[in-house]
Parts: structure tokens; C-alpha cells; sequence
């Protein structure tokens, strides 16, 4: 059975449930986890049959109204009285006209709210002011612009898949074993952030998705309660973009119901805590994260961090002495794990990698929180920039090599290009993810602030334009070196 992702209520349903919207969804031609969001969203995350919206009468997985109930040979008092899996044979008959049609969580969501923009694209316009379909879904008026569109309408229900950023339809390429390229690069970054890789582990076969990234892969997805079938599918990609989005109080779905089974093996929070809200993070979900982080000698700012995630979900890391200190001692503040227009990558316990001067750090978080006023969709991100005293980095495929060479004054890190899709990802110039027009401002803001810095990145417009330098193996991030 494919992977289907935790969203809110779903602990409400039944195997055979589940096993039921899978097979409708292959019938329809459609994911099955697009009708799980649809029915957990417009059943309030009960999965209830019988769950009736007091004004409207629409009742049941996905509201049907009264007049559509009759269409269908049914009735809003006969939906009452049905199971949650009876009721999913009169969803698959109301789903049955767009067979074929439901390619993107936003065409199937239209299928039930607002049918005529079912293959419109997100930035269709659903309801614009003044009307009366405006007043009444005004909430959805994200951006605060008078008009209503797909994207916007479907953005609470994309929440439940733990995709909440972007505003464009959601798609998937699914990677798995024997694919290479940047997305499975990305994908080991990623695995190693959490804990499942090595830095080692992915130097033998870096974009490579081979036994060691299929094994990684399954270890998260049984850890977060995913089938553990070794591929980066929809519900295994949700999860990770909610992690890197931020769990954190209002966070529901995804990895949020694990992450709270966590706590509870912890000690930090109760059953009937738990039972008041599973899914959803809410206060006592909070505190309970605050506490456990406070007993770990973690940030407490409630917030599942890689780090936080690591301790909690007990994975270990390798212990090993590392490479030496320098005796550079300015080089010897710690950038924060993220902060306001950042996050990190590829980070190793306590930051060991992300070491600068105190004049390096604070510009990389002046320049994060300046990149943050103008884009605050998507977050810079740093990867290494020195080790504690500037010593040195070795090369995990030759030892005996130094590696790195230039990242030990504590004023040179390395920034991952921009994507296209926000994604806290990699990316290369080579890429059809990669964004250069965001890309570009990233770097022209970096040198408004520091005029004197010094970038490689093999862009040929930026490198044309003067804006960087070409460098051999600078097509996958800039290497930033400050004043």
C-alpha cells in the first residue's frame, strides 16, 4: 500500500479505511493522499460520517451539501447513518466526474469546493471583493489583496500533507533506489541534518541514492510512522519540508503525531495530554517540547530543530575525537542553528562546522534578517564556514587531505543557491529547481552590505555581470567570503 501521510485525524480511521481511499484513488487516477487531506480538513479532522456544519447542513468525509446528496441517489439523513467506510463509496461516486482531472491537490480540492476551477492552475481567481462569495470567505484572502485564488483556498488543506510555504500546485518527483542527480543529493543533506547519514556515508556515493540513502530513508519513515518502503515519496517529502518549515505550536499533521508519541516515551507529556489534541501541536504540546529541551541542554524555543529532533527520536551520532582546534582564537563563535531569514545545513553536533568571528556571524544574521523583510518565504541557508580556531577540515574520501582550506579564518561560508520552489534544499545551476532571479538579489544584497566580498558561484549571467567569480566545483553553492 503507498505511503500515505499522517495527516490530522487520521488515527480516527480504520486499515480498512485506508486500504478503501487507496484503492478509490487509483481508480480515480489520483493521490490517495489528496483525498485524505480533503476529508480531514472538511471534517475537522474527525473522518466523521456524521460531522454536520450547523449553518449549511453539508454533512459527512467531505460536506456534501443536501442538493448534492439527492444528486447523488442519497440523502444528508442516510449519510448520517452510514459508516466512514460506506460513506467512501458515495465520495468515490461524487469523485468519479473528475477521473483523470485530480493531478495536483488543488485540482482535487476544487472538486469540492469550486468545480469549475478544477484545472484552472493556483493563481486562478476563485472570489474577488466586492461579492458576497468574497465576505463569506474572506479568511482565505491570504495576501490581503481583495481576491481569492486556488492556491490561496487550498493552502489550509495543503497544511494537512505538512506542505504549508508555497503557493503553487503541489508535485512530486519520486525518488528511490538507483536515481542520481541534485535531488538526491539534496535528499542526503537532508539525512544527514537528521542523523540517518554520515557525512562519510554520503562522500561514497554523493547524489547517488544507493543502499546507504535507501536504508537512511527507511529509518525516518519508520520513525515518523510512514510505511518503510525506502523511497522519497509524497507523504516521506511532506515530512521533511514540515521539519524544515518549523514544528512548532500550531504545527498539525505530518510529523507532529509522532513527534508527540516522543514525548510521551520521554516523560514529558501525559496520555490524556496527548489525547486532548493528537496531531495537533497545541500548548501542552509545546511545553512539553520546551521541557524536554530544557532537560537536554537544548535552545528552549519549542521548536523541533534538527538537533531537538536528533535527541528526542534517540538517534545516534557518531562519537568520534574530530579534527583538531586551531589556535585562532576570534574564530570561536557558533552560529545559530536558524534564526529570523536562516537556517543551516549540513550541521555536525554543537555547530562544529559553523564557527566564525564574532564579526562573521553577526553579518550572516544581519544579512539573513535583511533577506528576510523583502523575502520572507524562504530562508538563506549556511553551510560550513570553520571549525573552532580555524582548524583544519580533512577530506572523508582521502584522510590524509586537507579539505577546505580556505574555510579557516572564520570569514568565509558556504550559501546554497535559491530554488524555485523554496524547498530548504540543494540545488545547482544546471537545475530546473534552481531560481537565478532570486538568486541574483541574494547576491546583490550581500554585496550592498559588504562591498568588499569576495563570492564564487559558476553562474555565467552573475559572472558576467561581475557579481561573482567562476571556480571549479562552485555550481551548487556560493562560497562567501567576508571583509
Amino acid at each position: 500500500m503507498p505511503n500515505l501521510v499522517n495527516v490530522p485525524g487520521i488515527e480516527n480511521v480504520t486499515d480498512a479505511f485506508k486500504e478503501k481511499v487507496v484503492k478509490i484513488a487509483t481508480d480515480l487516477e489520483t493521490d490517495p493522499n489528496f483525498l485524505m487531506a480533503i476529508m480531514s480538513f472538511e471534517s475537522g479532522h474527525s473522518f466523521s460520517p456524521k460531522k454536520k456544519n450547523p449553518v449549511s447542513g453539508a454533512t459527512g468525509l467531505i460536506q456534501f451539501m443536501p442538493k448534492t446528496a439527492v444528486n447523488l441517489g442519497t440523502s444528508i439523513q442516510k449519510l448520517e447513518k452510514m459508516t466512514a467506510e460506506e460513506q467512501l463509496d458515495v465520495v468515490a461516486q461524487y469523485f468519479a466526474h473528475f477521473k483523470g482531472r485530480m493531478k495536483t491537490l488543488e485540482d482535487a480540492y476544487m472538486a469540492v469546493l469550486f468545480p469549475k476551477a478544477v484545472g484552472k492552475g493556483s493563481d486562478f481567481i476563485l472570489f474577488k471583493k466586492p461579492s458576497i462569495q468574497f465576505t463569506q470567505n474572506k479568511g482565505l484572502d491570504i495576501n490581503g489583496d481583495g481576491s481569492i485564488t486556488v492556491g490561496e483556498a487550498a493552502q489550509k488543506v495543503r497544511a494537512g500533507l505538512g506542505v504549508g510555504t508555497p503557493l503553487h500546485e503541489v508535485t512530486v518527483t519520486v525518488l528511490k533506489r538507483g536515481m542520481k542527480g541534485p535531488e538526491v543529493d539534496s535528499l542526503q543533506d537532508e539525512m544527514i541534518d537528521l542523523g540517518y547519514m554520515t557525512l562519510e556515508e554520503k562522500k561514497t556515493g554523493p547524489g547517488s541514492f544507493g543502499p546507504v540513502t535507501e536504508m537512511a530513508v527507511k529509518r525516518f519513515q519508520s520513525d515518523n510512522e510512514l510505511a518503510d518502503n525506502g523511497t522519497f515519496d509524497l507523504s516521506t517529502q511532506a515530512a521533511i519540508r514540515q521539519l524544515n518549515e518549523g514544528v512548532k505550536f500550531g504545527s498539525k499533521g505530518g510529523v507532529v503525531l509522532p513527534m508527540q508519541k516522543h514525548l510521551i516515551e520521554a516523560k514529558k507529556l501525559t496520555q490524556a495530554e496527548f489525547s486532548t489534541g493528537p496531531g495537533t501541536f497545541g500548548e501542552l504540546t509545546r511545553k512539553a517540547l520546551i521541557g524536554f529541551q530544557l532537560d537536554n541542554h537544548l535552545e528552549p524555543n519549542g521548536i523541533l530543530t534538527d538537533e531537538t529532533y536528533r535527541s528526542l527520536y534517540k538517534i545516534a551520532l557518531p562519537k568520534k575525537g574530530g579534527p583538531p582546534a586551531g589556535d585562532n582564537v576570534e574564530v570561536n563563535v557558533v552560529l545559530p542553528e536558524r534564526g529570523e531569514g536562516f537556517r543551516t545545513f549540513l550541521r555536525e553536533p554543537e555547530g562544529a562546522t559553523q564557527v566564525g568571528t564574532q564579526l562573521t556571524i553577526n553579518a550572516l544574521i544581519d544579512i539573513a534578517h535583511a533577506w528576510f523583510l523583502i523575502h520572507p518565504e524562504v530562508p538563506i541557508q549556511y553551510g560550513h564556514i570553520s571549525r573552532r580556531g580555524g582548524g583544519p577540515f580533512f577530506s572523508t574520501v582521502n584522510p590524509g587531505k586537507l579539505a577546505h582550506e580556505t574555510h579557516q579564518d572564520g570569514r568565509t561560508a558556504d550559501v546554497r543557491p535559491i530554488r524555485k520552489d523554496n524547498a530548504m534544499a540543494a540545488t545547482e545551476i544546471a537545475s530546473s529547481s534552481y531560481d537565478p532571479v532570486r538568486t541574483k538579489e541574494l547576491v546583490m544584497l550581500i554585496r550592498e552590505k559588504h562591498p568588499k566580498v569576495r563570492i564564487l558561484f559558476n553562474d555565467p549571467k552573475l559572472t558576467k555581470a561581475n557579481l561573482t567569480k567562476a571556480f571549479k566545483g562552485h555550481h551548487n553553492h556560493l562560497h562567501v567570503k567576508l571583509p
